[in-house]
């Protein structure tokens, strides 16, 4: 029962929607949606992102050491639905949607209202997840907009 109390506590902890841009050593561009992210520094410019061990993205943020946080709208649930599953690049798309790399050489998703790019300046194990600290190294907002939460669908990553 505890267990249960637990993870109906945690789930309450509201959470914003983003794709997380990831890149290989070889190239290699792919995306997830993400919820566990937070600043966690003024001066530098620093946040975290938690990615499960056991999946791809994990592999290629290793390598890579970037990753790029893509902000996405309260209109945009589908797009952070379609994320959640293993994608392919096709026509310089991951699975229709169209990106450009900057500085960091990260997927910046032209759906999403916003971009950060950040490289990765440490890393903490944390159960079934790698939590990266990213220093931003660019940003870009394409449009001002509210971010998609967990509050806005019934989504839920959590517990």
């Amino acid at each position: 029962m505890e267990e249960q109390t637990r993870s109906e506590i945690l789930k309450t902890i509201p959470y914003g929607f983003y794709i997380t841009g990831v890149v290989g050593s070889d190239g290699e561009a792919n995306g997830f949606t993400t919820c566990w992210v937070s600043q966690v520094s003024f001066e530098p410019q620093q946040v975290v992102v938690a990615v499960r061990k056991d999946q791809h993205t994990h592999d290629l943020i290793e390598q890579g050491g970037v990753f790029s946080l893509n902000f996405l709208d309260t209109d945009q649930e589908d797009l952070a639905r379609k994320f959640t599953h293993p994608l392919q690049p096709e026509d310089g798309t991951l699975a229709g949607s169209p990106y450009s790399t900057g500085e960091t050489e990260a997927p910046l998703f032209d759906e999403a209202f916003a971009n950060l790019e950040c490289r990765v300046v440490g890393k903490l194990e944390a159960g079934d997840h790698t939590v990266y600290l990213g220093e931003v190294a660019a940003a870009n907002l394409g449009r001002p907009a509210d971010i998609l939460t967990d509050l806005d669908t019934p989504m839920e990553y959590g517990g």
